[in-house]
């Protein structure tokens, strides 16, 4: 095993919350290595110039399940322009429990899934931060959202996001660089639905604007400071622990290609390599001082995990009122045009939480589609462990997923199955019964029970919104993390990802883990690294 100087930080991962770790540290002035499991990006075979943007058809996702991607094939976003940024699942295996699907939809490249995400980025509220006390049900998490506001400001500013201010309480209003752009039909149905259900508030869509650029922002950024020591085919297989105080010392990681064994020391381990990964990756630090693992004393390591309630719903347009080609300034078809927060504590439900709908209307194609999203209940019994039998081809633990929607999920998901189509039809939209996503499209239909549950939603996992499993919150005895992400078992130790969230709202994730990673990077810097 090679000796190596020591860092201030290693970060793992170099996604969402692992690019925005590298930035905020590097740009403090601290010496960084961030450590990807997957390949560097190759702008010329990743990106090809000339290719086609659609989805795969059925032959060619029994293609891809045979070359190794049977889990990553049945992913909606899953095409011939994407199928590269997703991993091979024989490389990359996972369990679940006989009965009990979890569709783990996973990315191994520098910049991890932000090659495949919709770049909607709504901010949450305290209704979910502090859910038990404003809605009371739930667990209120030990921040509020006024502690997260200034770095949803950060993120926002840096990467640009198109949006209107709607003075909606559970979306609240970000620094918007200007009105996203929508089709004509998107316009009506807003004006439509707001008159004709007025309990139902519509806005535009928030979405990071489209970087041209192949290589994340902030990973770019933090390239740029000279302090960044980037290592790709990297596959961290543990944290290392001294045997005294039971703090890390660094990583322990296996050169994806070679196979060799290498070690990096530094004074703070960043795990950002989302939600289940990272949870695996403190299972199997296992140590005299952490017998279970980092972050296993209290029995909450690999808990509470949760991914969104999901339901999908399309239909056709008229083909005048598709736009079919982009508008001179900055049409984009894979935005979301409308969104419509959650709007259930208006209604009578037999569901605690609710959902949020993301609305695309006449984009590029004659068709709508409408995707809620919901909140999921974090249930000790939903959890990650590590399989004892079965191994990735790097030798390293599989992670076993045992996680079920409850019958409060259930109904959530009949509720959106009765309320879209209303709701679509309120909009002025044409409603076929018989065409949803899973009915529809023949790929869909002759998979159906490898996507969809029995009730109508996605199994879990489909979302790819994966959170919990090392939860933060002010007590040790029933949480992994305190409030700055801090693992109780190990200070110098932090899990800034999904992991760390304490329930799932029903808002996309992407920018409250950025904006928690910003959080905690300003906290080693400023106050961890400086005492």
């Amino acid at each position: 095993m090679s000796a190596e100087p020591t860092y201030d930080a290693v970060v793992v991962g170099s996604g969402a919350a692992g690019s925005w770790a590298a930035k905020e540290l590097t740009e403090s002035g601290l010496q960084v290595a961030l450590l990807e499991a997957g390949r560097n990006i190759d702008v010329s075979r990743d990106f090809p110039e000339h290719a086609t943007v659609g989805a795969v058809g059925l032959r060619g996702r029994a293609k891809a399940a045979l070359h190794g991607q049977p889990v990553q094939a049945q992913c909606a976003a899953f095409s011939e322009t994407t199928k590269q940024f997703y991993v091979n699942d024989r490389q990359n295996p996972y369990t679940t429990p006989r009965g009990k699907p979890f569709l783990w939809y996973r990315g191994r490249q520098l910049g991890g899934r932000l090659h495949t995400w919709s770049r909607h980025v709504p901010r949450m509220s305290n209704h979910e931060f502090k859910s038990k006390t404003m809605r009371g049900f739930g667990t209120d998490w030990p921040i509020s959202y006024e502690d997260v506001a200034p770095y949803y400001d950060t993120v926002e500013s840096t990467l640009g996001v198109y949006g209107t201010a709607a003075g909606i309480p559970n979306c609240p209003d970000g620094r918007f660089i200007g009105r996203p752009k929508t089709t004509r039909i998107e316009d009506s149905f807003l004006s439509n639905v707001e008159q004709r259900l007025p309990h139902i508030r519509v806005t535009y869509g928030r979405t990071v604007k489209y970087d041209t650029e192949r290589i994340p922002l902030p990973l770019r950024l933090a390239n740029a400071t000279g302090h960044l020591d980037l290592r790709t085919d990297a596959v961290v297989r543990r944290v290392l622990t001294d045997g005294r105080s039971g703090k890390a010392t660094g990583v322990e990681y296996v050169d994806r290609t070679a196979g060799t064994t290498h070690m990096v020391r530094a004074r703070v381990v960043v795990l950002c390599a989302s939600a289940i990964e990272s949870v695996r990756i403190m299972m199997n630090s296992r140590s005299p001082e952490h017998p279970r693992g980092i972050g296993g004393s209290s029995d909450h390591l690999g808990r509470h995990l949760c991914d969104h309630v999901t339901v999908a719903l399309t239909g056709e347009v008229d083909e005048a009122d598709a736009e079919a080609e982009p508008s001179e300034d900055g049409f984009d078809f894979a935005a979301t045009g409308l969104y419509i927060p959650n709007f259930c504590e208006q209604e009578t439900t037999s569901f605690p939480g609710g959902y949020g709908i993301q609305i695309g209307i006449g984009r590029g194609k004659p068709t709508w589609g409408m995707f809620a999203l919901g909140e999921m209940a974090p249930r000790f019994e939903n959890r990650v462990s590590l399989d004892p039998v079965k191994k990735d081809a790097w030798g390293i633990p599989a992670a076993r997923i045992d996680c079920a929607h409850t019958d409060d999920e259930i109904r959530m998901a009949a509720h959106m199955r009765r309320r879209m189509p209303d709701i679509a039809a309120a909009g002025g939209l044409r409603v076929d019964a018989n065409l949803d996503l899973g009915r529809g499209n023949i790929v869909f239909r002759m998979l159906r029970s490898r996507v969809f549950t029995g009730y109508g939603a996605y199994w879990p996992g489909a979302a790819v919104h994966e959170t919990g499993g090392a939860r933060m919150g002010d007590n040790p005895a029933n949480s992994v993390l305190n409030p700055m992400c801090q693992c109780w078992d190990a200070e110098n130790v932090f899990v800034t990802d999904g992991a760390c969230f304490v329930s799932s709202g029903f808002q996309n994730h992407t920018l409250t883990m950025m904006a928690l990673t910003v959080r905690a990077c300003e906290f080693i810097a400023n106050d961890y690294l400086k005492t």
